[in-house]
């Protein structure tokens, strides 16, 4: 009697046995990664592998591609914008060269700060100036006054009033000095026609 040899047992699919963050935990920041190890060692190919982290906005934030390194994936992520539930959707290979995927969620509990925030400008809300756009001060220094002297008396036309009164003045002599003269001349007339 043959006895026939007994077939070998089928071998299980490998499952994800840990995952960080863990599964239904609460964490207070946005991770920089996210890691899922398998129960055997990932088939390492870039297009047997696929990870997506779902913010709670619906934004899928992982940062392409993820990493192998015998049965763990390494998946970087961006900082969520918003807090929230986060949910990690994955899909490899296992050893035995079938495909496994399934998904997982934690959730991130506090306001996510932003990472490079500009500085709040005051005149954006008040509506005034700002320091650079600011009129310059009325003063001035001297330099500036002694500058503003010498162009205004170069732009300024001199007075003409000291000419006309020397004019006015000489022609007072000139006119005293003839009725003087007038004078004198009909006085000696007068004397001459008494005298004869």
């Amino acid at each position: 009697m043959f006895v026939l040899p007994g077939s070998p047992p089928a071998r299980a699919h490998d499952a994800l046995v840990q995952s960080s963050p863990a599964a239904d935990s609460v964490v207070s920041a946005t991770p920089a990664e996210v890691s899922m190890t398998y129960s055997g060692e990932v088939f390492d190919a870039s297009s047997a592998i696929a990870v997506e982290v779902i913010d709670s906005s619906g934004a899928n934030v992982a940062l392409t591609p993820p990493v192998v390194a015998d049965t763990t994936v390494t998946q970087a992520v961006k900082p969520v914008t918003s807090p929230g539930v986060v949910t990690v959707r994955w899909r490899v290979v296992s050893s035995d060269g079938h495909p496994i995927s399934g998904e997982y969620a934690f959730t991130v509990d506090a306001p996510v700060t932003p990472t490079a925030s500009a500085e709040p400008d005051p005149s954006a809300t008040t509506g005034a100036p700002s320091s650079s756009e600011q009129s310059p001060a009325i003063s001035s220094t001297p330099e500036q006054s002694a500058t503003a002297d010498a162009v205004a008396e170069v732009e300024e036309p001199r007075s003409g009033i000291g000419l006309p009164l020397l004019v006015t003045g000489v022609a007072v002599v000139i006119l005293g000095a003839a009725a003087l003269v007038l004078f004198s001349s009909g006085r000696r007339r007068r004397q001459q026609q008494v005298g004869q």
